[in-house]
């Protein structure tokens, strides 16, 4: 049997997209792409976003090793000038500099004279950490190389370091140690966002070891005289307090 021309057509036309389905199809084609773009946008924002925020936790986290590391090395070496000893330690807000031995590896081993300071960068502060090769008679930080200065925290943060002499009453917190013939017990460091004055993380706690006491009392030198309780031996019948008084 042949088909009829009039037949044909109207099979033609069964089988094919008409103009409007076209147009649909390729609005709903559209819309999909869309959602998928924005929700490509969005986890790649999230996933930048994680990044950063791990790169800032192994920041942060580096910075404490090595800030617990010096301070648990801290020498308590001394200075002396005529009569006068004092121990070799600065301890102000925004600057801590001390003599601290360092392990044989990464670095060469030995004394080391450190300092911690706030510099401005721009828009905001870095926490550097100086280091300098600690030798006789050598009682102020003697500036640092480039190569021994790196930058341990980066960011628009605030620091602020703090002292603590261990009472029997407790804890007694200092904003800077003026006392010239003990050192402090703990040593703490504050950062805060720059903007919010939030913490960013719990404050760095770093306590001095109780044997530097002991390895400074088995050295015959005039340059490491301390008593068990952490005081310089003196002649003098006036001692400092920890806020820099007398009595």
């Amino acid at each position: 049997m042949v088909s009829s021309p009039t037949s044909l057509a109207s099979s033609n036309r069964q089988s094919g997209f008409t103009l409007i389905e076209l147009l649909v199809s390729l609005t709903i084609l559209t819309v999909i792409l869309g959602l998928l773009s924005a929700a490509l946008t969005t986890l790649s924002q999230n996933w930048n976003a994680n990044a950063t925020q791990i790169e800032r936790l192994e920041m942060f986290s580096r910075a404490f090793d090595i800030f617990e590391r010096d301070v648990s090395g801290l020498q308590r070496l001394v200075h002396k000038t005529n009569d006068t000893r004092e121990f070799i330690f600065t301890g102000t807000p925004d600057r801590l500099s001390f003599v601290t031995l360092e392990p044989p590896y990464p670095t060469s081993p030995g004394p080391y004279y450190i300092q911690y300071s706030v510099e401005r960068n721009g828009p905001q502060f870095n926490l550097i950490r100086a280091r300098a090769p600690y030798q006789t008679n050598m009682y102020l930080f003697p500036g640092a190389t480039p190569a021994n200065s790196v930058d341990l925290i980066q960011g628009s943060f605030k620091y602020k370091f703090s002292y603590a002499l261990r009472t029997r009453k407790g804890d007694k917190w200092l904003s800077a140690w003026r006392a010239q013939n003990r050192v402090p017990d703990i040593i703490r460091l504050d950062v805060v966002d720059a903007r919010s004055n939030v913490p960013i993380a719990p404050p760095f706690l770093a306590a001095v070891q109780t044997d530097a006491e002991l390895s400074c009392l088995s050295q015959s030198s005039d340059t490491c005289t301390a008593r068990t309780n952490g005081k310089l031996v003196r002649d003098e019948s006036l001692t400092a307090t920890a806020d820099g008084s007398t009595r």
